[in-house]
């Protein structure tokens, strides 16, 4: 499985804002066919980071999914989302995992 993490630094207050605009973020890519956000971490007496998750069977399957990023609605919902975040903060990684259960 392969993860696509997305972290960024949260500006004060803007908690709610940011998870009431990824609802409607992961609306609109449930619409559009691609895959939504699964898990959102925040966390706790760290300094507002925040952290977003989402699995992909393989790295064919993210790259299928990414050519669908520049929608005009999910683009300008992206938009309205980092308004939540400090400008620079955000970081996007991928992860190769391997479950071991």
């Amino acid at each position: 499985m392969v993860i696509q993490k997305w972290t960024a630094k949260m500006k004060p207050m803007q908690h709610p804002v940011f998870i009431e605009t990824l609802k409607e973020l992961n609306h609109l890519y449930r619409k559009h066919g691609r895959v939504a956000w699964s898990r959102v971490h925040n966390e706790l007496y760290g300094g507002h980071v925040i952290f977003m998750e989402r699995d992909f069977p393989d790295i064919q399957a993210l790259d299928t999914d990414e050519t669908h990023s520049l929608e005009p609605d999910i683009r300008e919902t992206k938009v309205r989302l980092l308004e939540s975040v400090v400008p620079g903060s955000v970081v996007v990684t991928h992860y190769h995992a391997v479950d071991m259960a």
